[in-house]
């Protein structure tokens, strides 16, 4: 890999003189201590801590008006998982695309991308993981002379090189197709539509094959003062096993400049559950929890990361979770955000004890605070503790007790570089 990497830079080198080509690099190591992460602790546990490291080299092309294109590979690792003189490669291909541009107006980009939507809500590059998130995909781009897009994308994927067949053996959706439209509806207001189409073979038979849609709107309202933002989400068609869908998702925020340094962001997120409580009648093959798809949940519904993968994380029942965000401007190079979860279950959930019981649907509160400083133009350093006050119906459903301190801090530093 040192090889193929310095080669491309002697190629390239007088290439770069004439602004065709660009060179930028991450960097990113965080050291966590874990007390209560994901999973409150138990009388018994104890705590955790670990290093990982996120490094990234990206390549770009942008000198011809009809043709750009990026590669970007990048080294994921937890410090000391692997020898000191460890020989083996790590790198892997994070991007890898080319685009066509027919007109100023049209791209069309085939390769390894990112594709993030709106809130990220359900199409994210989930930055905050290790490995973030990019799809293999075939995207049109088109802009319109008043500012409205549409992007058309499609991706199919295949787990082996086959001669017949096109049986996929991966946990992974084998076709994604989608529409997005974003407009400018007057002077104060925004809106987006979505529309996904993920298709899965059934996990037993390769043979059935179904198709889940989901149809979102994000409206954006400038109310002189107040941004109110609303977001509804209908899902249906069938899982992977061939059961039917009907699920949905609504968000709903407001945000405010309470001062020239302080911004407030008041809000809710609800997704839709599954009703598991036994009623004595035959059991209904609607499945009613909304997934959240290829989204982010990390910035959204804590940093703990209780809830970032939907319908998992909540044993199907859904979540409601109303919260309070603040960003508060400390100086010229530093920021606060201090923010503020309620977490409840959307839908009754059955005592494991007594399974004709619903247990509490209230889960926990969590408090996020994060400090940021800007140490130069490319070199942000971060430093975040959060704390988890969970119910005894969290127990049940993520484990731990709710006895223990649940608690998480972390240490960031995150360099972004441009060498050409």
């Amino acid at each position: 890999m040192r090889y193929i990497v310095h080669t491309l830079l002697w190629l390239l080198l007088p290439l770069w003189s004439y602004g065709q080509f660009s060179m930028d690099a991450q960097i990113r190591p965080r050291a966590e201590f874990r007390d209560g992460y994901r999973q409150m602790p138990a009388e018994d546990s104890n705590p955790g801590g670990q290093v990982n490291q996120r490094t990234r080299l990206s390549l770009s092309y942008a000198g011809d008006s009809r043709v750009s294109a990026r590669i970007a590979i990048q080294d994921l690792r937890l410090w000391g998982e692997v020898f000191t003189m460890n020989g083996e490669p790590s790198f892997g291909v994070y991007e890898a695309w080319v685009a066509l541009h027919p007109s100023e107006r049209l791209s069309i980009t085939a390769g390894r991308q990112e594709l993030r939507y709106d809130t990220q809500r359900l199409m994210a590059i989930n930055d905050w993981a290790l490995t973030g998130r990019t799809h293999d995909a075939l995207v049109a781009r088109f802009q319109s002379e008043g500012g409205s897009r549409l992007h058309v994308g499609a991706a199919f994927n295949q787990s082996q090189n086959r001669l017949f067949e096109t049986h996929y053996l991966l946990n992974n959706y084998k076709t994604l197709n989608y529409l997005w439209y974003n407009t400018v509806l007057g002077e104060r207001s925004r809106l987006s539509l979505h529309f996904i189409a993920d298709g899965y073979e059934h996990p037993n038979d390769p043979e059935d094959f179904n198709l889940r849609y989901t149809m979102a709107s994000y409206l954006v309202y400038d109310g002189g003062g107040v941004e109110w933002r609303l977001y509804p989400a209908y899902q249906f068609g069938k899982t992977s096993r061939g059961q039917d869908i009907s699920a949905w998702y609504l968000m709903g925020e407001a945000f405010a400049p309470l001062s020239e340094s302080w911004r407030a962001t008041l809000g809710f997120e609800l997704f839709s559950g599954l009703d598991q409580m036994p009623t004595g009648e035959p059991f209904t093959v609607t499945f009613t929890a909304f997934s959240d798809l290829y989204g982010m949940g990390h910035a959204r519904n804590g940093f703990m990361d209780y809830f970032t993968a939907f319908p998992q994380h909540t044993e199907n029942a859904g979540l409601f979770n109303p919260y309070l965000r603040n960003a508060i401007r400390l100086g010229e190079r530093s920021t606060l955000d201090a923010d503020l979860h309620l977490f409840f279950m959307q839908s009754d959930y059955p005592d494991p004890g007594d399974p004709g019981r619903a247990i509490d649907k209230y889960l926990g509160t969590e408090i996020d605070l994060v400090y940021s400083y800007q140490f130069n133009e490319f070199t942000q350093l971060q430093f975040g503790y959060s704390v988890l006050f969970g119910s005894e119906s969290m127990e049940i459903l993520k484990g731990g007790s709710k006895d223990e301190f649940a608690h998480w801090a972390f240490a960031m530093i995150r360099m972004t570089p441009r060498f050409f």
